[in-house]
């Protein structure tokens, strides 16, 4: 049980989805007229992504597999020994339209109240069109004593920090921190195993059935942190050929960016597994025991003991880890 573990996706409709995730990331499993997202490596409860080659591991989702103390160690290292819940969770997002503005709690605020871990996230943005936006922050002036006014009198909109964004970027969403993907992204997230969003605003729209979506106002009230330290950099032109490049580095989870115009030779850690997302290209994946093709849209785990591996062809990967 160390080869490789390639994954099926979990899918959102969501009112804000699109199509370009089937178009363009072969996710094509699903019935679903739109995809908002698609939940690539996850274990929660609200999505358990499943096995493809169960036929190795006679599991039928990535949950399974983690709960079975007997084999943990041996597939997602020695650091998630004693984590009993898998640490990050993985996703595809298309904006085809605005999401919410959200906030997200802390560890402390959802373990009180939720009984739940708190949510960190990164984006890297896979593509979005031009002069394209995203909300990140308050604007300078905003104190955090105004928040209450701010998110109660209905003054978000013109209250948050828009940020320009383009292909490459990736953005260090802390918790607390409030924010929206905008109409027109397609991003790759990587976040805490948490699914717990408090809207706080949600551009006065209304579901099919007139309805306007539930919004979290007293919560997002105790967890916004106008003093949040979030960031937004891109990384593309600072990536090597067969190289890994480390993109960030946080409490929570390390990202690195697997660049291949060739062939790398990789080495598993034992005391962590590596989630990897195949972003751009196809190619092979050649293990000790076997080889599989791998193509953009793929998702799948190193175990912590796989050893020696070889990504060959031309590819852009996110690897993941603790």
């Amino acid at each position: 049980m160390k080869e490789p573990i390639f994954l099926k996706p979990i899918y959102k409709d969501y009112i804000w989805g699109g199509t370009r995730l089937k178009e363009e990331y072969n996710k094509t499993e699903s019935n679903k007229e739109v995809i908002a997202e698609t939940w690539e490596i996850s274990t929660n409860k609200n999505g358990k992504s499943l096995i493809k080659n169960n036929d190795e591991y006679n599991y039928n989702n990535l949950d399974e597999i983690y709960k079975n103390k007997e084999i943990r160690e041996d597939i997602f290292g020695s650091k998630c020994k004693e984590i009993e819940e898998f640490p990050i969770l993985i996703k595809f997002i298309d904006a085809n339209k605005h999401l919410s503005v959200q906030v997200h709690p802390d560890d402390n605020y959802a373990k009180k109240y939720e009984n739940s871990s708190g949510k960190t996230e990164m984006w890297y943005v896979l593509d979005c069109k031009k002069d394209s936006k995203l909300v990140c922050g308050m604007k300078d002036n905003i104190k955090q004593n105004d928040i209450q006014d701010i998110v109660k009198n209905n003054k978000v909109k013109e209250s948050v920090n828009y940020v320009n964004i383009k292909k490459g970027d990736i953005i260090y969403i802390p918790s607390g921190t409030i924010h929206a993907i905008l109409e027109g992204a397609l991003i790759c997230e990587v976040q805490q195993n948490c699914d717990l969003t408090y809207r706080v605003y949600d551009w006065d729209r209304v579901d099919k059935n007139g309805n306007k979506r539930e919004l979290h106002i007293d919560k997002a009230i105790d967890v916004i942190n106008v003093n949040s330290e979030y960031f937004i950099k891109n990384i593309d032109n600072k990536l090597n050929l067969n190289a890994c490049t480390e993109i960030i580095s946080t409490p929570y989870f390390k990202i690195e960016m697997i660049n291949v115009n060739n062939s790398i030779e990789l080495e598993s850690n034992k005391e962590m597994f590596y989630a990897m997302n195949v972003l751009e290209g196809n190619g092979r994946l050649k293990t000790y025991n076997d080889e599989y093709i791998i193509e953009k849209g793929d998702s799948f785990i190193i175990p912590a003991k796989l050893g020696k591996f070889n990504i060959e062809g031309e590819l852009k990967i996110i690897n993941s880890y603790i």
